[in-house]
């Protein structure tokens, strides 16, 4: 269906903060094509410079989302995630800068150090959060919501921001993403056939999807591909929000749906554990472009492209492929030493060390011999 200038009308007028670094940059990574040994050109959108708790697609969300909690006259917001959650981040780093309190309800992480907390807790408590720690993921809803309902009987006005700000206000800020990209797409006189990201929550997705449409890129295949959950049960939340989408632009129901693709079989052993094909993204993007990826979801991403790429190989050299780089890196990061570590080499001292150790704090140069 065509889309009524009066949907584009609405979006324009939803208010949002103006804290990100945006527009954020697309680059080309010929030296990765080249270590595939060609085929397909890709790309890759730089949203870990977004800005506010060291960027990531957070930022975007959050700056509709909490645009929204200031202008009602919140004064706490609580939101949850992990304890190295990039979304809890930034979401304490924005609250900071409006003067908003914010209780984070975070779990502890897959992987982690004996006397080390991860760098994004530190900057948690370090911006003012109050960290509410449970032990399991399946405890935070509750715990927010128990949280939220003593706030309120003491008279206080409170905020739920849910998991990732995955909600049609704060899937509206990758429909924004979107109208961003298409000029950047149009003064390279490039034009993409895939647009890779890792879908979790389904915000993202949802709005990638919806400013696709609403901005005429029908030729772009959104492309999520899972950390966690079945492709079946991000689908549903994708579908979910991108309708929820629809509704605040006054269009019909159904009107910005796609066919959505989202790739599950790269999860491997769970959130936040990596695999091999993700250790090997990581290594590879690292040592061709000097870019480091997050290995919770960019390099999980980053996996697919390159396999997928190569499977299309035949189609030759039209084939472009553009990566939406969405986190920061400090799931690598643990505060007390700095470790970058070979994520292959995390997962064998977390497994082998002893109560109390610390891992070794240098830089491995991990180049095969």
């Amino acid at each position: 269906m065509n889309i009524p200038n009066d949907a584009i009308s609405r979006f324009e007028e939803i208010p949002y903060l103006r804290f990100g670094h945006f527009p954020t940059p697309i680059e080309e990574l010929p030296r990765l094509r080249e270590a595939l040994g060609g085929g397909p050109r890709i790309f890759i959108k730089r949203d870990d410079y977004s800005g506010a708790g060291f960027g990531g697609n957070k930022v975007r969300k959050l700056e509709y989302v909490l645009a929204d909690a200031k202008a009602g006259g919140v004064e706490i917001a609580i939101t949850t995630g992990g304890e190295k959650s990039n979304h809890a981040r930034v979401t304490a780093s924005l609250c900071a800068r409006l003067g908003i309190r914010c209780i984070l309800v975070l779990n502890p992480p897959a992987v982690s150090y004996e006397g080390m907390k991860p760098a994004s807790l530190v900057v948690d408590e370090l911006v003012g959060a109050v960290i509410h720690p449970v032990s399991h993921r399946d405890q935070r809803q509750p715990a927010m919501e128990a949280l939220a309902r003593k706030l309120r009987s003491e008279g206080r006005k409170v905020v739920i921001i849910p998991l990732g700000a995955s909600i049609p206000l704060g899937a509206i800020g990758f429909v924004r993403a979107v109208q961003e990209t298409k000029p950047q797409l149009e003064r390279s006189g490039v034009n993409f056939n895939y647009l890779f990201h890792c879908s979790s929550s389904g915000g993202t997705q949802a709005g990638l999807v919806a400013g696709c449409r609403l901005f005429g890129l029908h030729g772009v295949k959104v492309i999520g591909v899972s950390p966690d959950d079945s492709s079946d049960a991000i689908s549903t939340e994708v579908y979910g929000i991108t309708r929820g989408i629809a509704g605040m632009l006054g269009l019909p129901e159904g009107s910005l749906d796609e066919e959505l693709t989202v790739l599950d079989d790269y999860v491997g052993d769970g959130y936040g554990i990596s695999t091999p094909e993700s250790d090997a993204a990581i290594e590879l993007v690292a040592k061709t472009e000097g870019i480091v990826l997050d290995p919770v979801y960019t390099a999980k991403a980053m996996a697919r492209p390159d396999r997928l790429d190569h499977k299309r190989e035949a189609q030759g050299n039209r084939q472009r492929t553009l990566l939406a780089h969405r986190r920061p890196t400090g799931s690598l990061l643990f505060a007390g030493v700095i470790v970058i570590l070979n994520p292959r080499l995390q997962k064998q001292r977390a497994a082998t060390s002893s109560p109390g150790s610390r891992p070794d704090p240098t830089i491995h140069d991990t180049c095969p011999d």
